[in-house]
């Protein structure tokens, strides 16, 4: 964690993976070559009733043996995803016991994102059973 605030919105959390070197998704490759930085806004799981926000510095790398520019990957949020796995798991387990419409007013989500989420997380439940 590189700082904490609380804002207007809710608490803003700002972050940075600590590794120095990733591994190239497209070869395989390890390279520690910082291609450039970039911010993710990403949202998470409320304290004490109030949104969390990470804004988390992401490493964009370039690897030395294909050349290709890739971001850092993040075990708990998924590449071009604005929650975090188990934020997204607990808004499915909140439809679970209301409807969608009345999460995504409570929680101030596009009625649209959370239906996408909602399916997605049963869709992989029901391929584990």
């Amino acid at each position: 964690m590189i700082k904490h605030e609380l804002l207007s919105y809710g608490y803003a959390i700002h972050v940075e993976k600590t590794e120095t070197q990733e591994r190239c998704p497209h070869c395989g490759f390890a390279t520690s070559s910082v291609h450039d930085r970039r911010t993710r806004k990403v949202r998470d799981l409320a304290i004490f009733h109030q949104p969390v926000y990470l804004f988390v510095k992401v490493k964009r790398y370039r690897c030395w043996n294909c050349s290709q520019v890739f971001s850092a990957s993040l075990e708990s949020i998924p590449p071009n995803q604005h929650y975090t796995n188990r934020f997204c798991e607990y808004l499915y387990e909140l439809c679970e016991g209301s409807t969608i419409q009345e999460v995504s007013r409570k929680h101030r989500i596009p009625y649209t994102t959370l239906e996408r989420i909602y399916y997605s997380i049963a869709s992989k439940k029901a391929k584990e059973r």
